[in-house]
This record gives C-alpha cells, structure tokens and sequence, in this order.
C-alpha cells in the first residue's frame, strides 16, 4: 500500500450522513448517525461541517501526526469503495451513497482508495426503509443543495464512468 497522484480523477461510492441537505462523513452506530468522530477527538468543541457545495474537498489528518492526507500508515483520506454494493446498506435514517470523483495523492485498499481531494458528483437515488418519516426527500434534498444527479443505480454507475475511472480492483 502506497500513496500515488493519479493522472486523470478516479471514482468512486461512498456513504454519507445527511441532515438539513448537507451531506457529512462519519459513522453509523446503532442506528445512528454520528458525524466526524476524528474531528470530535480531536477538537471536542469543533462543530462539523457537511462536505462544501460546488467546491472540491481537501482532506486533512485529524490524528494530529504531521503528515498529509492520505497517508498509507492512518486511516485520513477521503474513503471511497470501487463498486457500488449491490444492495447499499442504509444503516440509519439519514444514510445515502453517492459516487465521489478523487484525485492528488492516492491510497489504494483491496476495495477502495482514500483520497487527498473529491468532489461529490451524484447520489443514489434509493428509499431509505429507516427513513419512515421522510423516504426519499433526504436525498432529493442533498441533490438540490449540491447541485448534483439523483440517480438510479445502473445510471449512477454510468454517470460515474463519465467523470473519472473506474476500478474492479487496485492497479
């Protein structure tokens, strides 16, 4: 494992928190979503922040260990899998996958890469069956906001393909 700039974008599909149309990186644990647990660790009283809108992203450590994000020894970097799950696991109310273009210095994984900048370029346009009071309208919501395609499964991937490459498995 080795962190490498790659010549054109690489894409891939990830799983956000979204609340108020804002998409956010974290974790879910039973049932719940817990936005940037690194940032909470870090600087307890930082407030996270949901990924930009019409910008790219910049990822950063938050181990606090001096070094560049992504570095092939932590776990920073914009995390992204190769393929789409054939049944993407929605495990909170506010889950939604989307496809995310990666570039600058890459970490390549067995099923996905870390990134050191990403773009959100489309999301998956899937009823989440935890969402009993708003099915749908999470997404639609993040779309709009972004600015991006709410797409199906077969077009995300399509759509995907058309703003970087696609990889089965690590070069």
């Amino acid at each position: 494992m080795s962190a490498e700039p790659v010549a054109q974008p690489l894409v891939g599909f990830r799983r956000w928190g979204t609340r108020r149309g804002g998409l956010y990186s974290g974790i879910f644990v039973a049932g719940r979503f817990v936005p940037n647990p690194a940032l909470a660790m870090a600087a307890p009283r930082a407030k996270p922040t949901p990924w930009p809108t019409g910008e790219d992203r910049v990822a950063k450590c938050f181990a606090l260990r001096g070094h560049d994000a992504p570095h092939p020894s932590c776990n920073c970097g914009f995390s992204a899998y190769y393929a789409l799950p054939a049944e993407p696991d929605l495990l909170a109310p506010e889950a939604i996958w989307g496809v995310i273009a990666a570039w600058g210095t890459i970490v390549e994984h067995e099923r996905g890469f870390r990134a050191q900048f990403a773009r959100t370029i489309a999301l998956l346009d899937a009823d989440n069956p935890l969402d009993h009071m708003k099915p749908g309208a999470r997404a639609k919501a993040a779309a709009e906001a972004y600015e991006i395609p709410l797409l199906e499964r077969e077009e995300l991937i399509a759509y995907a393909g058309w703003h970087g490459e696609l990889r089965a498995t690590p070069a």
